[in-house]
């Protein structure tokens, strides 16, 4: 299975109570169907998978894989800095119906590469499926080298990257490397990704916008450069607005904005703030005012 295209981190929707909307989610799933995203990311940070139980994050997968199409493939969010837990996370995913896995490199405790090995390897070897690694040095506080990478990229079950350091020198030079497709995890860097080689994003703005990154997708590979870049300045202030206070706090608001969930979060993520609202909203308008001129949203 190639991991390409365009996939949504997507949010975990929660009642005023802080529970699982399982309506709202659906409605999450449908958005994201109809515009026709390759695959969706449950259980990841934008889903805020530290707050999750084990059976929440479950039966989130397998909600997931028995809702969506086929033809949208399910990863699951199963990372973390103990391997063992990620192993029995893992394997509980793939029951569930899991095309893949996303697996950060652990955060905290700072492995060697050939402890990142190790912990790939013995992932790898637990399931049947794909492993997505996932490489986001701000969360992390560690930075591989593209040499670090494409060394992990030779474990056979690793097909994938989602690349999130922002750093496109880095993101290039790990490509001459690697036969694993690379995805961006920064929305911003999405056009310049694909530029160089990049082959997919997992993105936090699909889930506002899932149609607009579609869009933009056909085009660069339709050769349509002009139209790609086009819709890549069209996002841009709204794609800054979302990360001005702590993800997914910005993309609920506008989520709830525009009646799809409750905008509510688990501790310690709150609500942004009003005057924060204020210009999300704002951008929000403009930027889907856009869109629309476009045949770029749904």
């Amino acid at each position: 299975m190639t991991i390409k295209g365009v996939h949504t981190a997507l949010v975990t929707p929660f009642t005023e109570a802080g529970q699982i909307d399982w309506k709202a989610f659906d409605k999450l799933l449908d958005l994201q169907a109809k515009a026709g995203v390759d695959g969706v990311i449950i259980s990841g940070t934008t889903g805020e998978s530290p707050t999750l139980s084990v059976d929440e994050k479950v039966s989130l997968f397998r909600r997931a894989r028995a809702y969506l199409p086929a033809s949208v493939q399910v990863m699951a969010g199963t990372g973390g800095n103990c391997t063992q837990q990620s192993i029995e996370l893992s394997k509980l995913a793939q029951d569930a119906g899991a095309d893949s896995l996303l697996i950060v490199t652990p955060p905290y405790n700072k492995p060697t590469i050939l402890g990142l090995k190790a912990h790939y390897e013995a992932i790898g070897k637990a399931v049947k499926i794909p492993l997505c690694l996932y490489h986001v040095p701000g969360r992390t506080a560690q930075k591989l080298s593209p040499e670090d990478l494409a060394l992990l990229c030779e474990i056979p079950q690793v097909t994938a990257v989602k690349e999130a350091s922002a750093d496109l020198f880095l993101f290039s030079k790990a490509l001459i490397h690697s036969k694993a497709s690379y995805l961006t995890g920064d929305d911003f860097t999405y056009l310049p990704s694909l530029a160089v080689g990049g082959q997919g994003v997992i993105s936090v703005v699909t889930n506002v916008f899932p149609k607009a990154f579609v869009e933009l997708t056909k085009k660069f590979w339709a050769g349509d450069h002009k139209g790609a870049l086009e819709l890549h300045n069209v996002l841009l202030p709204l794609i800054e607005g979302l990360f001005v206070e702590a993800n997914p706090s910005p993309a609920k608001d506008l989520l709830a904005h525009m009646g799809l969930i409750q905008n509510t979060l688990r501790l310690p993520l709150v609500s942004v703030t009003p005057s924060t609202h204020d210009k999300l909203v704002k951008l929000f308008t403009q930027t889907r005012g856009r869109l629309v001129e476009l045949g770029a949203f749904e």
